[in-house]
C-alpha cells in the first residue's frame, strides 16, 4: 500500500513529499553564527592552536572584585600598591579576559616600568597567544608602550617564526604594528620585518589587516624594506590602485619610496592611455591619483591628463570632486600670487 502524498510549498517551491514534519517557521530555533571565544578571526590553523593552548594555562584569580582594584588603583597610596600585588599576581588569568584586560591596561598606565616590566615576565611564555588573543592583545599593545628597550626588544624575538601569520592577524597585526612603531631601526624589529616580507606580500597587502602592517614598514622599516614592496607593487600596479586596500599602500609608496622609485611607478602608473582619468573615476584608485598629484617630479603631467578628460571626469562622483580640488588648489596659488603682486 503507497504511503500518502501532499502538496505543500517549501522555500517558495511546490513540492510533492510523503508524511513528514513541517518546517518550522522562519526563525524559530535558529540563531546567527557566530565565532566563541579568542577564536574570533583568528583563521590560520597553527595560530589557533596558540590561543587555545592559552585557554589551557591555569592561572590564578584576583580575591578582590575587579571594580574594587580599579577605585584603589585611582585613589592611590597604600590601597593602590597592594591592588598592583594582586593585579601582578592573577596577570595571566586577568589578560585573557575582557574585564581583566582593561583593569591589567589601566595598571600599566599608572604603575611604573617597573611593573611594566614584571607582567612582561609574568606573561613569558605566553606571548605568542597573548598576540591572537581578543583580550590579551591590547593588555600586550599597552605593555610595549611602557617597556624598557631591552625587554621589549625580547618580546620581538619571542614572535619571530610567526610574524607572516600574525601579519593578517586581526589582533597580531595590532601588537605587529606597535612593535615596529615602538622599536623603529633594532635589529630584532628589522629581523620581524624581513621574516613578514618574506611571505605572501601579494596577500598581505590585499589583506584587511596585512595591508595596515604593510603600511607602518612604509612609515617604520628601512629602504630596502620598502624596495621590496615597491617591487610587489610594480608587478600588478593596475590592478593594486584599485584595490580597496592595496591602494592605500601603493599611495603611501609613492611618498615614502625613494624618488626613483616613486618616479618608476608613477610613470608605470600613467603609461597606458587613459589610466589617469580611469583611475580618477574609481573610488579607491582617487587616492593613488591624489598621491601622484603629490610628486613634485610628476604631478604637472598628472594634472594635464586630468584636464585633458574633464569632461569625462565632471560626469562621475569621484572624478568631479577631484576636478574641485585642483580648481580650488589653483584658486588659492592665484589668490596668493595677486597678494604678492599687489604687495
Amino acid at each position: 500500500m503507497s504511503c500518502p502524498t501532499t502538496l505543500i510549498i517549501k522555500n517558495t517551491f511546490i513540492c510533492a513529499v510523503e508524511d513528514e514534519a513541517s518546517s518550522p517557521a522562519y526563525g524559530v530555533g535558529r540563531r546567527r553564527s557566530k565565532t566563541e571565544g579568542d577564536y574570533l578571526s583568528c583563521l590560520e590553523p597553527e595560530l589557533a592552536d596558540l590561543v587555545s593552548e592559552a585557554d589551557e594555562v591555569p592561572a590564578q584569580s584576583p580575591t578582590a572584585s575587579l571594580s574594587d582594584l580599579g577605585v584603589a588603583l585611582q585613589a592611590g597610596g597604600s590601597g593602590a600598591s597592594s591592588a598592583l600585588t594582586e593585579i601582578l599576581n592573577c596577570a595571566r588569568s586577568l589578560a585573557f579576559d575582557s574585564a581583566g584586560s582593561q583593569l591589567l591596561q589601566q595598571a600599566l598606565e599608572l604603575a611604573d616600568a617597573q611593573f611594566a616590566h614584571n607582567v612582561a615576565t609574568t606573561l613569558w611564555g605566553l606571548m605568542p597567544q597573548a598576540v591572537c588573543s581578543q583580550h590579551a592583545h591590547k593588555v600586550l599593545d599597552t605593555l610595549v608602550q611602557h617597556l624598557d628597550m631591552e625587554v621589549a626588544v625580547c618580546l620581538v624575538d619571542e614572535l619571530l617564526g610567526d610574524s607572516c601569520c600574525l601579519a593578517t592577524h586581526a589582533f597580531g597585526s595590532v601588537v605587529v604594528r606597535r612593535l615596529l612603531e615602538q622599536l623603529a631601526g633594532e635589529a630584532a624589529t628589522v629581523a620581524l620585518i624581513d621574516e613578514v616580507l618574506s611571505g605572501n606580500l601579494n596577500h598581505m597587502i590585499c589583506h584587511k589587516f596585512g595591508h595596515t602592517v604593510a603600511l607602518s614598514i612604509l612609515f617604520n622599516g628601512l629602504p630596502r624594506h620598502r624596495s621590496r614592496l615597491f617591487e610587489v607593487l610594480s608587478g600588478d600596479l593596475q590592478r593594486f590602485a584599485r584595490h580597496r586596500f592595496a591602494s592605500y599602500v601603493l599611495a603611501l609608496a609613492l611618498s615614502q619610496c625613494s624618488t626613483q622609485e616613486a618616479h618608476i611607478l608613477a610613470s608605470a602608473l600613467m603609461g597606458q592611455a587613459g589610466a589617469v582619468s580611469s583611475l580618477a573615476c574609481h573610488s579607491f584608485g582617487v587616492r593613488v591619483v591624489r598621491a601622484l598629484l603629490e610628486l613634485p617630479s610628476d604631478a604637472e603631467q598628472v594634472r594635464f591628463y586630468l584636464l585633458k578628460s574633464s569632461r569625462r571626469l565632471q560626469k562621475d562622483k569621484f572624478g568631479s570632486q577631484l576636478l574641485d580640488e585642483l580648481r580650488t588648489q589653483a584658486k588659492d596659488v592665484d589668490d596668493t600670487f595677486g597678494r604678492i603682486g599687489g604687495a
